[in-house]
């Protein structure tokens, strides 16, 4: 079972969804794979979130090296998850990989995650 806020990749068509609600135990989905969040290994420098806060803004960075943003390879989106809550920014091919959230809760308790076109679901 894949619960909530959880994100499905479809192995035909390559989307991505997010689980909001769970159905029934019969429906059959097998078309979907539930993406599974890297924190490490090759490829980090360029994909693991980095949050700062910045006053009441908290900041997200894609990487510690400079992540491309062309159509073939690009991030598609950041999250920050606080607790209950979720905010999302979706970016363009050009556009810099970063993201600021007004947010006063303490940063150790927020979750990022972010989406390579090609190279998955990163999380930190």
């Amino acid at each position: 079972m894949v619960g909530e806020g959880k994100l499905l990749k479809c192995k035909i068509c390559g989307s991505v969804l997010e689980k909001l609600v769970q159905g029934p135990e019969t429906a059959n989905c097998d078309d979907l794979e539930e993406l599974t969040p890297k924190y490490d290994g090759e490829g980090s420098q360029k994909h693991v979130p980095i949050l700062e806060r910045d006053g009441d803004n908290v900041i997200i960075k894609v990487g510690e090296i400079t992540h491309p943003m062309e159509v073939e390879h690009q991030i598609c989106f950041i999250e920050l998850i606080d607790e209950d809550v979720t905010y999302r920014k979706t970016l363009k091919p050009g556009e810099e990989p970063k993201a600021v959230f007004k947010v006063e809760t303490d940063i150790n308790k927020l979750k990022t995650r972010e989406y390579c076109n090609v190279h998955g679901l990163w999380e930190a």
